[in-house]
């Protein structure tokens, strides 16, 4: 188990990978059996989580290290030369709410939703001002829902909500709320949304 840093005294680095259904599994373990080891080794690092999509074709990580320090940095490891790159950020929390004291990312049953919102760097504050109001109006609202943080990208252009689900069905009630169906989003005219459901297959947090 490890707990996201909702005060910003560490970086979060999120790697996004495209991968075919069937080399998900593989990608998977290089990440567990490689990468997350040599993580462990730098000084900077904090946690690391691993998470597989459930449509088979996208894996991310969710890592934290220690401030000033830029994990895009590390070099691309011989592993991952069978695999496509991933697309790589910095990210910093700008909402959090949970319905326990700290959020916490598990191996098991729960279900995460990783929303994308894309955007004009002039939109990004405006975006974070209305996330801001949407995290509490959702924890609110959204039975089954265990926690909802928003991110910003440091470079201005993307912001990604990280919401913890006790089930997929209870995920998909969120959709027909105002103000959460894509057909009348509280994005709308600032950012390009899109979404999907995933499962943390491994976590690691340093001793």
């Amino acid at each position: 188990m490890v707990q996201i840093d909702q005060t910003n005294t560490a970086i979060v680095g999120l790697d996004l990978y495209p991968v075919a259904e069937r080399h998900q599994a593989s990608l998977v373990e290089a990440i567990v059996q490689t990468q997350i080891p040599s993580w462990i080794a730098n000084p900077y690092f904090v946690t690391a989580s691993v998470h597989q999509s459930l449509d088979g074709v996208r894996v991310f990580t969710y890592s934290q290290w220690q401030p000033r320090f830029d994990h895009r940095s590390l070099p691309r490891l011989p592993a991952f030369n069978e695999f496509f790159p991933p697309d790589t950020l910095q990210l910093e929390v700008t909402a959090s709410r949970s319905i326990a004291s700290a959020v916490e990312i598990t191996e098991g049953d729960r279900i995460t939703h990783l929303a994308e919102f894309r955007m004009m760097p002039s939109n990004q504050p405006e975006m974070v001002k209305r996330t801001t109001a949407e995290v509490d109006r959702a924890m609110s609202h959204s039975p089954g829902l265990i926690s909802a943080t928003f991110h910003r990208s440091l470079d201005g252009t993307r912001m990604f909500n990280y919401g913890q689900w006790e089930s997929k069905e209870a995920f998909e009630a969120i959709l027909k709320q105002p103000g959460f169906n894509p057909d009348q989003p509280y994005w709308e005219g600032l950012a390009r949304n899109e979404f999907h459901l995933y499962k943390v297959v491994y976590v690691k947090a340093v001793s």
